[in-house]
């Protein structure tokens, strides 16, 4: 989104109409060690989903009435909607062959990651969409994982897609 797009005006007026949901994506990227996690919050009725998108704690929010940056430091009067258990492993432990689709990591460890990014999808409900992104051995290949209720998760490295198993339901 270009920078003329962001507004600056009305943030704690967006932060108290999505409170919950920036406290909750805070908490996701900050419990999982995320690099960048986005969450498309169903809104239902058929309206645009609400986009939460969150780096280094700073977040964008974007919704039917415009697009806001709020900063890491920027409180929120809401606490975060529960999560599944969050157990990142170390970036070290992660390793990916985008070319072969190998995946090196500790027994459990991918599963685990599914099923929180899930859980961050399910918190929302509807079709809401998460996507995390964690670091690996190679910090110019990170994997992301996505997620939304009722369909396989992804998980992408480089420009390869790859569907996981079924087993992080």
């Amino acid at each position: 989104m270009p920078p003329s797009a962001i507004v600056a005006d009305d943030v704690q007026a967006v932060l108290a109409r999505h409170a919950e949901a920036v406290a909750t994506v805070r908490a996701f990227a900050d419990r999982s060690g995320a690099l960048r996690v986005v969450l498309l919050v169903d809104v239902g009725d058929g309206a645009a989903a609400t986009m939460l998108d969150c780096s280094d704690g700073a977040l964008e929010l974007t919704d039917a009435g415009g697009a806001w940056k709020i900063a890491a430091g920027e409180a929120v009067d809401a606490p975060p909607r529960p999560l599944p258990d969050l157990r990142p492993p170390p970036p070290t432990a992660l390793a990916i062959d985008p070319e072969t689709g190998e995946l090196e990591a500790p027994l459990g460890a991918v599963a685990n990651l599914g099923r929180a990014v899930l859980g961050l999808a399910r918190a929302f409900g509807g079709r809401s969409v998460a996507t995390a992104d964690f670091a690996t051995r190679d910090p110019a290949m990170p994997i992301t994982i996505a997620a939304r209720e009722g369909e396989p998760l992804v998980l992408a490295a480089g420009d390869r897609r790859f569907v996981l198993p079924d087993v992080a339901r």
